[in-house]
């Protein structure tokens, strides 16, 4: 009976078997130069284990961040205190305003306000705009551009009423000067906060590997293609290459999973767009925006009739931004629970500039003794040693059988 009284000890152990820790990985950051917002571009392995991802200094502790998005600089509408509209001592059209920031903004939150005029007078006419700005405390100082800003209506629809200031002030003044007719009223203006970065700029082109029509499926109406990436990313757009001619027609495209058999697949949509190809005109369009997803296998579907002869898939990598220190080491961990610092960076305005500075380089993946692996249920634990262990008892109670028959023919 000894071999039956050591399976409760055998299951006790198995119960509190060690973790995991094997899929528990760290990646050191280059230090920063000098102290500020900081970028981190994911690599690969990171992309994929992205759910995963926290930041901690060199000595394991969190340190808060947030995920760089390709709206992260979208344009803003601002609204005015104090507007004043009028003539100045000449009789120029005027207007002198403050603007109201959104909680937490600051100046140069973008990196310039594009200003559209509401102007009205009879055409043609061509006006200079002058403009003045001051922070808070100070006086007014003359903006000087080369060329100088001009608003016109030349009739016919050719008009510009817009112009594009430099964020660089919390209060404004701008003045029409008359060159050609009579000047325009102003009738109000429109304040946009924007910045045209590089972020829309892909890191990767990828050529998928291999690009295969797929058969009829019931209740689609189209022709479909699969292709395959030679390796994960985090997509954003595809260029599809029709063959000509082909006049303007809707293109899907949907990600796939990784591995699943034909005729059971399922997609999911990441975008779609007007693509054709038509050289005796001269005209082509292949890009469709997709919503950023990491995938490795994509589906396009078109009209029937429609061939599509090649694809090129943009990637486009994550950024983490955080506040660094300049010189400190700071360590990017995956693979198991994460351990995030308290509060949102999300309350607070980032510099206008952070996105042209260079992301700071990512090591390469090693063990990290500060990961938290992912808690393991003990059953799940026992589970791959359970058939084992059934077998045991039954060769234990087997044995105990055989040793009951042997002592009863002895006696």
């Amino acid at each position: 009976m000894k071999p039956l009284a050591l399976i409760p000890s055998l299951l006790l152990l198995l119960g509190c078997a060690p973790e995991d820790r094997s899929s528990l990985k760290r990646q050191s950051l280059q230090p920063a130069a000098t102290s500020g917002w900081a970028r981190v571009k994911l690599d690969g392995w990171a992309e994929q284990h992205a759910d995963s991802l926290w930041l901690s200094d060199a000595g394991g502790r969190p340190v808060p961040f947030t995920s760089e998005r390709e709206g992260l600089w979208q344009p803003q509408i601002l609204d005015t205190v104090g507007m004043l509209m009028g003539s100045d001592a000449q009789g120029r059209p005027t207007a002198e305003f403050a603007l109201k920031f959104p909680e937490g903004w600051q100046v140069r939150e973008r990196e310039h306000l594009r200003l559209a005029l509401d102007l009205g007078g009879e055409a043609p006419w061509v006006a200079r705009v002058e403009v003045s700005r001051r922070m808070e405390q100070g006086d007014f100082v003359h903006l000087d551009t080369e060329p100088p800003f001009h608003v016109y209506d030349l009739g016919h629809g050719r008009a510009m009423t817009e112009l594009t200031l430099p964020w660089d002030a919390e209060r404004y003044r701008v003045t029409l000067v008359p060159t050609q007719g009579r000047a325009p009223k102003l009738r109000g203006l429109r304040i946009t906060a924007c910045t045209w970065p590089e972020a829309l700029k892909a890191d990767e082109t990828l050529q998928p590997t291999a690009l295969t029509r797929l058969p009829a499926r019931k209740g689609f109406a189209g022709a479909a293609w699969s292709l395959t990436l030679p390796k994960a990313g985090r997509v954003v757009a595809a260029d599809l290459f029709l063959a000509a001619p082909a006049a303007p027609v809707s293109a899907t495209v949907r990600s796939l999973p990784p591995e699943s058999a034909p005729g059971e697949e399922r997609s999911e949509y990441l975008g779609s767009s007007v693509v054709w190809n038509l050289p005796a005109l001269d005209s082509r369009a292949t890009r469709v925006a997709l919503s950023p997803s990491v995938a490795s296998r994509l589906r396009v579907e078109l009209p029937e009739g429609v061939e599509l002869e090649s694809v090129k898939v943009l990637v486009r990598h994550s950024v983490l931004l955080f506040p660094a220190e300049a010189g400190k080491a700071y360590v990017l961990h995956a693979g198991g629970q994460r351990k995030l610092a308290p509060g949102d960076l999300g309350l607070l305005p980032s510099s206008r500039l952070v996105y042209t500075r260079e992301p700071l380089a990512l090591g390469e993946p090693e063990p990290d003794p500060d990961g938290l692996a992912i808690p393991v249920d003990p059953g799940q634990r026992t589970r791959p040693w359970l058939a084992w262990v059934v077998g045991l008892v039954v060769l234990g109670l087997a044995f105990a059988g055989f040793r009951l028959l042997k002592g009863g023919s002895s006696e």
